[in-house]
């Protein structure tokens, strides 16, 4: 009997491929008071359980399928290891059967948009493209889709990766890595193993051009280092063409070139999508510019990593930033923000429940008067338009880019940025103060 482990959204998919392939499975969720009623109703031939598994129970298990919020590590899982029971995760089982090519997009930051380019970019081709993974629709439900798909794109996460040993990807990624998730891994090397996984069997590795001294294997691409978007050498297009600004979108259209390049995609193809291409919601995205401030929505920077990145494609020498940060810090070593901050950035305000923890890891890099700690969002974001109408120097961004998760006042990073932009369209009101 499979028991499928952790009843979200991912656990759901699993549970919907195996009935609509009529193979039997348990359900099960460590949260005792997690609600089963509508997931019995849905699947009445599943039986659901929390809490704990009784011994009865435990005793049928011949493989789990557990989903990526449980850590293989957990100590429940460790009579079943004993066993030697197969313990796996959705990307795995996906991996095992699916015959259509895969694309395969990891990182710290910028996998989200970089998997969206690649399926823009398939589908302008021609190809039906299946895109799910860690974004989107979960991989296994793009298997029992009426759509028969030419190729799927997968963005993974390192929890995803972690129990993945199968896949066979065309082309694979992990575009950077940058400290995160320490409160789930022992050190930052134990994530950096997680996040290469994605390598095992791929038949072409992209990696960005800073690995080239560091990686002697013959079937890599690299992409970087220039501000014109190139396949194979020729000429795409000057980086200053396309819809996407900022360092860090140019680094991923190229990454998104490599992926692609086992494809059929001409010239046209890639100058279509990339001047159209505006980016996703709440990842850099301009939400106003009023007064010569531009509001940035970067609620998606849950990770020091992606704050640094906004922090340095929309830096300039004079520090034209007030930083918007906070939130759940997941262990993270907030220092490594000081550089950034000390370079471009004449205000940090910080909120949320490690606001003190980060303010005392930065509170070197900036001026004491220019560090603010408040409770809320909306406090944060008054105050930053404060300071940004009474700079003596000119600001002309106000970055929201937490560096933390959002689980402490929002429901996830999409809530934090909607409620963000919600405060800032306030500011469009005449008398707004």
């Amino acid at each position: 009997m499979i028991l499928v482990a952790g009843l979200g959204i991912t656990g759901q998919s699993v549970i919907r491929y195996l009935r609509h392939n009529q193979q039997s499975c348990i359900g099960f969720d460590t949260r005792e008071d997690f609600a089963v009623d509508e997931l019995q109703e849905q699947f009445p031939s599943v039986s659901f359980y929390t809490g704990v598994l009784n011994r009865t129970v435990t005793q049928q298990i011949t493989k789990i399928i557990l989903s990526p919020g449980i850590s293989l590590s957990e100590h429940w899982l460790t009579r079943f290891k004993q066993k030697n029971i197969p313990i796996i995760g959705d990307i795995e089982l996906f991996a095992q059967v699916a015959t259509q090519p895969i694309i395969s997009i990891t990182g710290s930051n910028g996998k989200s948009t970089v998997t969206s380019l690649v399926s823009a970019l398939l589908t302008e081709a021609g190809y039906r493209v299946g895109m799910g993974g860690n974004i989107g629709i979960p991989a296994l439900d793009l298997l029992v889709d009426v759509i028969d798909y030419d190729v799927y794109v997968l963005e993974l996460s390192s929890f995803q990766l972690e129990t993945t040993c199968s896949l066979h990807s065309i082309s694979a990624t992990v575009l950077n890595i940058s400290e995160d998730h320490m409160d789930r891994y022992d050190s930052l090397q134990d994530y950096i193993h997680a996040k290469q996984r994605i390598f095992n069997h791929a038949k072409t590795i992209v990696l960005p051009a800073s690995e080239k001294k560091l990686t002697p294997l013959s079937n890599v691409q690299f992409f970087g280092d220039t501000q014109q978007i190139t396949l194979k050498g020729q000429q795409i297009m000057e980086a200053d063409e396309m819809a996407l600004k900022g360092k860090h979108h140019v680094l991923n259209a190229q990454a998104a070139v490599a992926l692609t390049a086992p494809f059929n995609l001409s010239i046209d193809n890639y100058q279509s999508v990339f001047k159209r291409f505006k980016g996703l919601a709440h990842r850099t995205q301009l939400v106003l510019e009023k007064n010569g401030v531009r509001w940035i929505n970067d609620s998606k920077g849950t990770n020091v990593g992606a704050t640094m990145t906004a922090i340095e494609s929309f830096g300039l020498p004079t520090k034209n930033i007030i930083l918007i940060a906070g939130g759940v810090g997941k262990g993270a070593d907030f220092s490594l923000l000081s550089e950034s901050i000390n370079q471009y950035c004449q205000q940090v305000i910080l909120f949320g429940r490690d606001a003190q923890k980060m303010a005392q890891a930065i509170e070197k890099s900036i001026p004491h008067h220019s560090l603010v700690v408040l409770s809320e969002l909306s406090q944060a974001v008054e105050h930053a338009n404060k300071s940004a109408n009474k700079a003596i120097k000119q600001v002309d961004t106000v970055l929201f880019s937490p560096a933390c998760a959002s689980f402490d006042q929002f429901k996830n990073y999409i809530h934090r940025g909607e409620v963000f932009e919600t405060l800032v369209q306030k500011i469009k009101d005449p008398d707004y103060v």
